[in-house]
């Protein structure tokens, strides 16, 4: 195998020249020294993309002997990631589950010590409340792109407002803001 950053770095060109969303590589290495600051072994994903983010959070996650729980739903998406889990040797690590969040989230008996949601905006509401009864007391939720989509996330700001949880918008860099939620 490659090594995994020249493998990350030709990752990040095929999204770009394909147009594919994606956490900034400034937002990666945040999510990365999250995992590696809490040590946490039990992750999941929202949204995978091009699994970048996935490949980033395996790169922590296998030091700490943990594993990623990834759902997505495009299955074009998951045959891609499939072969470049593989080539990471992160398959190991990494359960991906087919299929919509909002279907799979009620089925998941687990509870996980991090949490990062990158999903469609608009769910937004509906993801943190089948995910946050899933969470550790005392661990991360990170939702991310917060700022930009903003106007199709007014349902969640809402609910937190309501629920009275506390939140921290933090600009991780201009393009990518993301609210972090550390479970009381």
């Amino acid at each position: 195998m490659q090594n995994i950053y020249q493998f990350l770095k030709e990752l990040k060109a095929y999204w770009v020249a394909n147009d594919i969303p994606n956490v900034t590589e400034t937002n990666a290495k945040f999510l990365r020294d999250l995992v590696k600051i809490k040590w946490a072994k039990n992750l999941l994903e929202l949204g995978m993309a091009n699994w970048y983010s996935t490949i980033n959070f395996a790169i922590e996650i296998a030091k700490n002997w943990g594993k990623i729980t990834t759902i997505e739903f495009s299955p074009d998406s998951i045959a891609k990631a499939k072969a470049n889990f593989e080539a990471t040797w992160f398959d190991k690590i990494i359960d991906i589950r087919c299929g919509n969040a909002l279907d799979i989230l009620p089925i998941l008996e687990e509870k996980y010590d991090f949490i990062f949601i990158d999903a469609m905006k608009k769910r937004y509401k509906d993801f943190f409340i089948l995910t946050w009864d899933k969470l550790e007391s005392g661990w991360i939720m990170i939702l991310d792109d917060v700022i930009k989509f903003k106007h199709k996330m007014e349902s969640f700001y809402e609910y937190l407002e309501e629920t009275w949880i506390r939140y921290n918008i933090l600009p991780i860099d201009e393009d990518d803001w993301v609210i972090m939620i550390v479970k009381d």
